[in-house]
């Protein structure tokens, strides 16, 4: 590819590209040249906000054009595997928003497309490119232990089970999996088992998942959308164990570390990370430069969330091995996992 503009085609003009669309606007090696929405009012509008070439609510239109480098997915998770492989069969770089997939089996098909097609592709669990998440790598590169407690307000439809399967999806996957992600990037080891309970002995959003490592240590996802408040009113709260180290990361704007002199970040942008996605989705796409979350990494949340259901409906722990979970090109876990997520 020649260029050194990025020519993008965003598909979904709904809250999350709203989210997105000032660091697109603030990324000059990205351009949306077309925008397409079920909804042509919203395609129409993103048009005018990127000063797009046209908008469709004709996915296909987008997909066939020849000008269009890669396409931007931030549709519902339902379309995600749809779309991410007809855009890998159209030869579209791909940037699409968590959750990758919903199964572990349609993170297999995603994996194979992506990788037989030769198409990038880049998804959207940010917290690895915080600051906060390097510097506590940096002081504690082996912990022990970890805790990632995520609380969203309470809201009586969130607290579903089995019955409202979306829903639950929405939640333990869609939110959660930032924790799940998280605790694997920062243990550095691959998992082994994980052990999982939902609230009144269901398979449930707010559910605590403990994760084994190969390593012996281990980590766990405490998540509730049953409110917040109490003495610790952040929505996002983690603490890691490395022996003599420790360490209290609150909302990720803030990082303290205790049992040693190095300095934590007292003061942090919280969505200091999240608006680094279109400078590396241009690096990745314009100079060769590798995925920072490929189809592989992405699908961690999603291995983690299934196992977790399992575990919550049988009261069992259930073994996991990515290498059982991922579609291998060559028989070996890519780097991107190899690596926990160093690239």
């Amino acid at each position: 590819m020649d260029n050194k503009v990025l020519r993008c085609g965003l598909i979904g003009c709904g809250k999350i590209a709203r989210i997105h669309t000032p660091n697109i606007l603030a990324t000059p090696e990205v351009q949306i040249v077309a925008t397409c929405c079920i909804v042509e009012a919203a395609s129409k509008d993103y048009a005018a906000k990127f000063g797009a070439e046209y908008h469709t609510t004709d996915v296909d239109r987008v997909l066939k054009d020849p000008e269009i480098d890669a396409v931007i997915i931030c549709t519902r998770q339902d379309s995600h595997l749809r779309l991410a492989i007809e855009a890998a069969s159209a030869g579209k770089h791909i940037f699409i928003e968590k959750p990758l997939t919903d199964t572990i089996e349609e993170g297999k098909r995603l994996q194979e497309a992506i990788h037989k097609s030769g198409v990038k592709l880049m998804s959207g669990w940010w917290f690895k490119y915080s600051p906060i998440t390097k510097r506590l790598r940096e002081v504690i590169p082996h912990p022990y232990y970890s805790t990632f407690m995520c609380r969203l307000p309470w809201t009586e439809q969130y607290i579903v089970d089995d019955e409202k399967g979306p829903l639950l999806y929405w939640g333990l996957l869609g939110t959660a999996g930032y924790n799940l992600h998280w605790l694997w990037h920062v243990m550095r080891s691959q998992p082994t088992e994980v052990y999982a309970m939902g609230y009144g002995g269901k398979a449930t959003n707010t559910s605590s998942i403990l994760i084994r490592f190969e390593n012996g240590s281990f980590g766990n996802s405490v998540f509730t959308d049953m409110g917040l408040g109490g003495i610790n009113p952040t929505k996002w709260y983690v603490e890691v164990q490395g022996g003599p180290k420790s360490a209290a990361i609150h909302g990720f704007t803030k990082l303290a570390f205790e049992g040693t002199t190095e300095p934590g970040i007292p003061e942090n942008r919280y969505h200091d990370g999240f608006d680094k996605h279109w400078k590396l989705l241009a690096d990745m796409c314009l100079n060769g430069k590798a995925s920072t979350m490929d189809a592989w990494e992405a699908s961690i949340p999603t291995i983690f969330t299934e196992k977790a259901l399992e575990s919550m409906r049988t009261g069992k722990s259930v073994a996991v091995d990515f290498r059982k979970e991922m579609w291998l090109p060559n028989g070996k876990l890519p780097e991107s996992v190899a690596k926990y997520g160093d690239v």
